[in-house]
């Protein structure tokens, strides 16, 4: 029952999410909203989500909102979003979702979702 009651909690604040990201349309990301998404998400502990969330600051507004969809697995919105992208940016985002995660987990070794 509890795995049912998290899974709802965990789908609420994705719906959240995905719908903050496409209501805020031209709104730069703030603080905690990568941490956030991720944490909604599941896959990775919480230590690691405010890793990733504090190299999420360093991103163009543009790709930061685009990797808060990608993390968000709102893949409308993203897709949306990439559209907006320039090279360069898309090969930031890339970078930070391969480059970020692993630097995460190095600095942050014990952190691993099991």
């Amino acid at each position: 029952m509890s795995g049912i009651a998290i899974s709802h909690a965990r789908l609420t604040v994705l719906l959240f999410i995905a719908t903050g990201l496409a209501a805020c349309g031209d709104r730069n990301p703030e603080p905690d909203d990568f941490a956030a998404a991720c944490n909604a998400n599941g896959n990775l502990s919480a230590e690691v989500c405010v890793c990733l969330d504090a190299q999420a600051q360093q991103l163009s507004p543009e790709t930061h909102a685009f990797v808060i969809a990608k993390i968000a697995e709102d893949e409308e919105t993203a897709l949306r979003l990439r559209e907006n992208l320039d090279d360069n940016q898309e090969f930031e985002a890339g970078q930070f979702i391969s480059r970020g995660i692993q630097v995460c987990l190095i600095d942050l070794p014990n952190t691993i979702e099991e």
